[in-house]
């Protein structure tokens, strides 16, 4: 699978804080994603920019943020 346009308006940026990097001991990492994406959507763009395979994708809409 390679990597195309629509992948980087999927992912914005990774998340990196201590919580998050707490997460990374146990495989997980954190991005910011488009509002509008959907779970089938993420796991397709993570796998393609990254070259892994993606186990499962859990999200959050976290408010006061644009």
């Amino acid at each position: 699978m390679s990597a195309k346009p629509q992948h980087y308006d999927v992912i914005r940026k990774p998340i990196i804080t201590e919580k998050t990097t707490m997460a990374g001991e146990s495989g997980a990492v954190v991005f910011e994603v488009s509002i509008d994406a959907t779970k089938p959507q993420v796991k397709e763009a993570v796998e393609a920019l990254f070259g892994v395979k993606v186990k499962a994708v859990n999200t959050t809409i976290t408010k006061g943020k644009v």
